[in-house]
Formats: C-alpha cells, structure tokens, sequence
C-alpha cells in the first residue's frame, strides 16, 4: 500500500487498486501475459503518468529488488519516471527511519526477509 495522506482519497484508493493490477501483472499470476495486455490492464485503473510514477517509486524502493518487473511494467504504462524517483527516495528513507531497509553498498537489500533493525530473525528474542 501506498502511503500518501497528500493525495485526495480517490486518488489513493486507485493507487491501492493500480499496486494491486500492477503486481498481479508483473509478478503475480498474470506475469506470463504479453506486454500489451498487461499495459492495457494497468492504463485501465489509470493513465495519469503521476500516479503511475508514484507506484513506480514504491517499486524501485522494494529493499529485495523483486518489484523490477513492476517498474517496468509502470514505465510501459507511461509513469512519470522523475516522480518514480522522488518517491522511492522518500520510501527507502521512510524504510530506513523504521529499520526495514537493509541496503548494501550499491543500494540494494541484503536479500534476507524477516529481519529486523537490530538483525535479529522474526519471532527470536535476544
């Protein structure tokens, strides 16, 4: 989900429904579908280049590097790749204030899911 409080509610609630097609199309289970038919699935939610760039943004800052097909999806699509930029600046940065994001030297994740700031796995104490 797309954290935007900025943004009027209709325009966050086609941004739930635009991550929602955009990741069914580009990783989920309609990943196999030709490029067109994803592209017109997503231009369906909306062809507002901003809102496609935002949820570009929130792709390119997936701290495990699995949203590519997303991003690339979204650009296809028509996003705004300079807003796509801004955006997944401010949510690597809001991932880091919270201890999600584990970047490595060229900026992507380590890799490991279910860790958390202090490194420790979920559910483990220490």
């Amino acid at each position: 989900m797309v954290y935007m409080p900025s943004l009027p509610q209709p325009q966050r609630l086609l941004l739930a429904e635009l991550a929602g097609t955009a990741n069914r199309y580009s990783i989920g289970e309609g990943r196999g579908l030709p490029q067109e038919v994803a592209v017109a699935a997503v231009l369906a939610v909306t062809d507002d280049p901003v809102l496609l760039g935002i949820q570009a943004g929130v792709a390119l800052a997936d701290p495990y590097g699995v949203s590519q097909p997303t991003v690339e999806l979204l650009q296809a699509a028509g996003a705004d790749m300079t807003i796509a930029q801004q955006h997944a600046t401010e949510v690597r940065e809001r991932l880091e204030r919270i201890g999600i994001a584990g970047s490595s030297k060229d900026g992507a994740a380590d890799g490991r899911t279910g860790q958390h700031s202090d490194r420790q796995p979920e559910g483990e104490c220490g």
